[in-house]
């Protein structure tokens, strides 16, 4: 048995944050990779781009913000266009990162229908939460930094803080199987 096996079962909590890290970071690469490419396709080949996606608009002080916040800027990184490369991102991304996660890091054997349901919901509550919070830090990188680092910025900021949240979340929804007791020779 490898010392990371040895390692796995002294320790399964480690074992399955740094499974769940490193799938993470892999995902995270993925959708780098497709907002490299993605938004630029969408804005040469159609017009979206030039209508605004702004949905759910909310004032909380001084702070006036959308919970979806894709203004028309000129360029690719604006209106329905990038908001689509980003759906279309998230979507990828999650449909690689699910099975990775329940199969491989928390070796769960649930029901999969019900885990699904409650790993869509989880999606969609952290989704709004951290498109809530690119509202307010997505403005600021997009005014200093060039389309490249900026897409870099938002995936490494928002997986970030959706790696926190998630893997409380995923210790829910995705429980391990019960381990069974080694059985014993008379």
């Amino acid at each position: 048995m490898s010392w990371w096996a040895r390692l796995g079962q002294r320790h399964v909590l480690l074992r399955q944050f740094a499974l769940f890290y490193a799938f993470s970071l892999f995902v995270t690469v993925l959708q780098y990779l497709l907002l490299t490419f993605l938004p630029g396709l969408i804005y040469r080949h159609t017009d979206w781009s030039t209508i605004p996606a702004q949905y759910i608009q909310l004032q909380l002080g001084p702070v006036n913000t959308y919970v979806f916040d894709y203004p028309v800027t000129g360029d690719e990184t604006g209106g329905i266009g990038y908001f689509v490369a980003v759906a279309v991102t998230l979507l990828v991304a999650q449909c690689v990162n699910f099975p990775m996660q329940r199969n491989i890091v928390f070796k769960s054997k649930g029901n999969i229908w019900y885990q699904v349901f409650w790993y869509v919901v989880a999606f969609v509550i952290i989704t709004l939460v951290c498109s809530f919070l690119m509202g307010l830090y997505v403005p600021w990188c997009k005014a200093n930094f060039s389309p490249q680092v900026y897409n870099i910025l938002i995936t490494v900021i928002n997986g970030g803080v959706q790696m926190v949240i998630y893997f409380p979340i995923y210790k829910i929804i995705f429980p391990s199987s019960p381990r069974v007791p080694a059985s014993t020779s008379t």
